[in-house]
C-alpha cells in the first residue's frame, strides 16, 4: 500500500465526518468508512471505534437503518459452478423521476460472485432489458449460461426472450412466492434502496455516481499522494514511459 498519513483525534474527526456526511454525502457504514479512510491515505490506530461512535450520530442513518427480518419459509440456496455462468436479473422502481426521466433500476446479479451491475433506466422495455444485458454482461464478462428473473412482461417476452433462445441463453422465471425464487436480487435491491434512502434523505435531493479522484478531506488534509504531485509535462511523460513499458512486454 502507499504510504499512509497519521493523523490525530481532530484530524480523524474531520475525516470521518467529510467522508461519511460531507460534501461526499456517502452515509456508508463503519467498515466500508474505514476501508475508504484508508484507500483516501489516512491512518491512526482507533479508526474503527472512532467510526462506529460517529456513524450512531448520524441522523439519517438510524432512521433508514435496516431491520432484519426473518423469511416465513426456508431459503433455498441457488449455486453456481464458475463466475458469469448464472445471473439473477429484476427491475427496482418506480422511483422518483431524476433528470432524464430516469424512473427505474435494471439489477443484475451473479450468483457465483455476488457482483452487482446495475442501471437506471426510463423505461424498461424488452429492448432496453436485452441492451443492457449486451452492453454489461455479454461484453463484459462473456455469455451467460442461466439468467433468471421474474414473470414480467419485458423478460418473458420478445425482443428478449428470442434473443436469449438465438445465444442459447437458459431462462428460468421464478414468483416471488417460491422459497427458490430470484432472492439474490431481491436482496440487492434492498441493499440499493437503504443506500439510496440514506444519501437523499429527506429533501429528496439529487444524487450523483462515481468515483472521485480526490475526495474534500485531501484538500483540508492532504495525503501524500496530493503532496508528491508534480504538475506540468510530468504527468505526458509519466503516461509515455508506461507506455514504454507496456510496449516492451507485449
Amino acid at each position: 500500500m502507499p504510504m499512509l498519513r497519521y493523523v490525530g483525534p481532530l484530524q480523524a474527526n474531520y475525516v470521518i465526518q467529510e467522508i461519511h456526511i460531507g460534501a461526499c454525502n456517502m452515509n456508508l457504514k463503519a467498515r466500508s468508512v474505514v476501508a475508504k479512510v484508508i484507500r483516501q491515505g489516512y491512518y491512526w490506530p482507533t479508526m474503527h471505534r472512532d467510526a462506529r461512535e460517529e456513524i450512531r450520530k448520524c441522523d439519517s442513518c438510524q432512521i433508514h437503518f435496516p431491520i432484519p427480518k426473518l423469511p416465513k419459509t426456508l431459503m433455498t440456496s441457488i449455486m453456481a459452478p464458475w463466475p458469469f455462468f448464472q445471473w439473477g436479473m429484476d427491475v427496482l422502481g418506480p422511483l422518483p423521476e431524476s433528470s432524464g426521466k430516469l424512473r427505474f433500476v435494471i439489477v443484475a446479479v451473479d450468483y457465483f460472485t455476488k457482483w452487482i451491475k446495475a442501471k437506471p433506466l426510463a423505461k424498461t422495455t424488452g429492448k432496453k432489458v436485452k441492451k443492457f444485458v449486451w452492453d454489461n454482461i455479454v461484453c463484459m464478462y462473456g455469455l451467460p449460461k442461466i439468467i433468471v428473473t421474474d414473470n414480467g412482461t419485458n423478460f418473458i417476452h420478445d425482443p428478449f426472450k428470442s434473443w436469449c433462445k438465438k445465444l442459447n441463453i437458459t431462462q428460468i422465471n421464478t414468483v416471488v412466492a417460491h422459497p427458490q425464487a430470484n432472492g439474490l436480487v431481491e436482496r440487492a435491491n434492498r441493499s440499493l434502496i437503504e443506500g439510496i434512502k440514506t444519501r437523499l434523505g429527506r429533501e429528496r435531493k439529487g444524487l450523483t455516481f462515481g468515483s472521485e479522484a480526490v475526495i474534500l478531506a485531501e484538500i483540508g488534509m492532504p495525503t501524500y499522494r496530493t503532496m508528491m504531485i508534480k504538475e506540468g509535462n510530468g504527468n505526458e511523460e509519466e503516461m509515455r514511459l508506461n507506455l514504454d513499458l507496456l510496449t516492451e512486454r507485449r
